[in-house]
């Protein structure tokens, strides 16, 4: 990981619409694409030999879905998605780096949210990281979004939480990422401070979603509009399935576990859906390799009735390299 990471860090998931007022109002920023390998430098490399072998022990796995022939497309993708996040519980350790812009409109007015979170996880470390950022923005103060950053660390069976001021997070326009100065995070409170807590018990179905869609739901994969897989490789060799596909959402909006966790991510109530489309990579062996997320949803948030879309790309990295929590270990040692 490059230097600059050690004092700027970054970070991401979900569009979570709050409001109250916010120190870096109205920032004007040009939105950047982000060098991804700056930030897990092997999340193009095909899973390591820990976690092959991990996977080697799953009993029915990506594969084996692909190909049953009495599931339709929509059918195996569901199932594919559901295993692949399973996966990442049963894996020997993971990275991943989500990056979402999203574009909001209350009434008259209207913003874009920069928000960013890289994870790091095994059954003895838990390094996470989560940075949000409204931008380009015009609401008026108390219909702001919040900003926030804070880090989640789990380390030798203790849990501490850091976060920061609001005005200490910033959007570097050179690389596309939000930043904090290392010497500025702090304790979030002596609640959240040297807790017992294990690493491993952060590894849940729930901690694994990517997004907030519920695939045990029954039709959650929309067979009118052509939900395709395919069987690629990549440069190495290393064979992956590309699964393009649309969320029903009629399906998604009846769904109470779904809501629930589109509300409760959100901090909103009334939501639904209005549209959710995924280009999805997943290695043959059953690990997530990279997700492409557009989509939309409407409802209310506090008092405003408003509606937001974003975009997200997720990328995600299975190297003893990537597990590095070094500049986290420095974050925590030099709070007092």
């Amino acid at each position: 990981m490059k230097k600059f990471l050690s004092v700027t860090l970054i970070l991401a998931l979900a569009l979570t619409l709050c409001f109250s007022f916010v120190a870096c109002k109205g920032q004007n920023v040009e939105i950047v694409d982000i060098d991804y390998s700056m930030v897990l430098a092997d999340y193009l490399e095909y899973p390591n030999a820990d976690n092959v072998e991990s996977m080697n022990a799953i009993t029915r796995n990506v594969s084996d879905i692909y190909a049953d022939d009495s599931l339709t497309n929509a059918q195996k993708i569901a199932q594919m998605m559901d295993r692949a996040t399973k996966n990442e519980i049963e894996c020997a350790y993971f990275s991943y780096f989500i990056d979402r812009v999203g574009e909001t409109k209350m009434g008259n007015n209207h913003g874009q949210l920069v928000y960013q979170r890289l994870r790091r996880q095994s059954d003895t470390i838990k390094d996470d990281w989560t940075l949000k950022l409204p931008v380009n923005h015009n609401f008026i103060a108390e219909a702001m979004f919040v900003t926030s950053a804070d880090i989640r660390y789990v380390t030798d069976g203790k849990y501490y939480r850091m976060n920061t001021s609001n005005n200490n997070i910033t959007y570097n326009e050179k690389t596309g990422l939000l930043e904090v100065p290392a010497d500025k995070w702090k304790k979030e409170s002596n609640k959240n401070w040297n807790n017992s807590q294990t690493a491993k018990q952060s590894r849940s179905y729930d901690e694994a979603r990517k997004t907030c869609i519920n695939w045990n739901a029954t039709g959650i994969v929309d067979s009118t509009k052509n939900p395709t897989i395919e069987e690629k490789t990549d440069g190495n060799g290393n064979a992956y399935y590309e699964l393009a596909f649309s969320v029903d959402v009629a399906v998604a909006n009846n769904d109470k576990q779904t809501i629930d966790w589109l509300e409760n991510d959100n901090g909103g109530s009334g939501m639904q859906y209005q549209y959710c489309d995924f280009v999805v990579q997943i290695w043959k062996n059953g690990l997530a390799k990279y997700y492409e997320v557009s989509e939309s949803w409407s409802g209310k948030i506090k008092v405003y009735n408003g509606s937001a879309q974003s975009k997200s790309k997720i990328i995600f990295s299975y190297s003893e390299r990537d597990q590095d929590d070094s500049v986290t270990a420095s974050i925590k040692a030099g709070i007092k």
